[in-house]
């Protein structure tokens, strides 16, 4: 386990946090604006939206678990 490389985990980490920050600002702004962009659409946009949201949000906790199994296998952090 060398310095560098869990300096590095540790900023992905950092990175992937505020990703999921900056997805959750993302989105309230969002739903601020579907209001005026929704017109005569039938689709369920807040829904949609939603759920387009709820992805991304997945999508990071994968990244995070898959970065932390990385790190654990390669000794950077103590097994969980």
């Amino acid at each position: 386990m060398s310095k560098d490389s869990k300096t590095l985990v540790v900023a992905i980490f950092n990175q992937l946090r505020v990703l999921r920050e900056t997805v959750t600002l993302l989105e309230a702004v969002d739903e601020t604006e579907v209001d005026s962009l929704r017109g005569a659409q039938t689709v369920d946009v807040d829904g949609a939206v939603h759920l387009s949201f709820m992805k991304l949000q997945d999508q990071i906790a994968a990244m995070e678990e898959t970065l932390a199994t990385i790190a654990e296998a390669t000794g950077e952090i103590p097994k969980l």
